[in-house]
């Protein structure tokens, strides 16, 4: 297993794609770093110019009301100098999930056109453990790389912050622990499409709308009568996850959709590996 994993590794670190969305990520981590000192800091003084200006326009409570909410916005734009903040900044975000979701697809695509299954099955392995062991690498190489990217933008926010808070590590877990599920579950959904399709494109189509929630339309529909069905609209979860909090049975209801993404996708997987004849 150990060895499977290291070959694994081994491959991925020998593709472009790998080191495009690193690139790309760690890009991204740097920027939510600088981005987060200027909204916690406000520098420039934008922020506090903005709730002046909206202050002289407010005449009567209604006029109060009606801005409140654009001031609760700027007051959490100022409170994300925390570890829950950075990972708001770093991690929830759609992007974050489909650029995850290329790495995958174009990946397994590339083992297909290489015949590094058909090498793998020659040997008398299990087509449903070659294909569960290159899941597991690759989700192991997504939650590291994540995580590299988390310490990069900490690492940075805390440097650049005029002041940053660690009093708020069980809120930095519930809403990572939670976001890198809904990673998994997007990865894993192009890790099923393209291990089907054998090939990238259709992979990546799929994934971009699943991602960006234009599938979640229909849960969107669906929860006006049944109201758990909310949860298993992702983007809707990862859209709340980066502005509000949730209350624990909000995160237990999206853990267990997250979940049932997972275990779904790859249960089809593994069900197709068993199944097709891989030669």
């Amino acid at each position: 297993m150990i060895k499977e994993l290291k070959v694994n590794f081994y491959r991925m670190l020998r593709t472009k794609s790998f080191y495009v969305i690193l690139i790309l990520l760690v890009l991204g981590a740097l920027f939510a770093a600088v981005e987060l000192k200027f909204c916690a800091d406000d520098p420039l003084g934008f922020f506090e110019s903005i709730k002046e200006t909206l202050d002289e326009s407010v005449e009567t409570e209604e006029d109060r009301q009606s801005f409140q909410i654009i001031f609760n916005s700027i007051d959490q734009l100022a409170q994300m100098n925390s570890l829950s903040g950075v990972v708001r900044m770093t991690l929830c975000s759609e992007l974050v999930c489909f650029l995850q979701s290329i790495f995958v697809a174009l990946f397994v695509a590339g083992e297909f056109k290489s015949r590094y299954h058909i090498n793998h099955y020659s040997l008398n392995t299990h087509p449903a453990h070659v294909v569960f062991m290159e899941w597991l690498s690759l989700i192991s190489t997504i939650v590291i790389v994540e995580l590299l990217c988390y310490g990069a933008t900490l690492g940075l926010s805390v440097a650049l912050c005029n002041s940053f808070r660690f009093d708020d590590a069980a809120e930095m877990l519930k809403i990572g622990g939670l976001m890198m599920g809904v990673i998994i579950a997007s990865a894993t959904f192009a890790f099923m499409i393209a291990y089907l399709r054998k090939a990238a494109p259709l992979a990546i189509v799929l994934s971009s709308l699943f991602t960006f929630g234009v599938f979640d339309i229909v849960f969107t529909i669906t929860s006006i009568w049944v109201d758990w069905t909310k949860y298993l609209a992702l983007s809707s979860i990862v859209t709340t996850l980066g502005t509000l909090s949730l209350s624990m049975w909000e995160v237990l209801g999206a853990a267990i959709a997250v979940i049932i993404y997972t275990a779904l996708f790859l249960g089809v997987t593994l069900f197709v590996a068993s199944k097709r004849d891989p030669y």
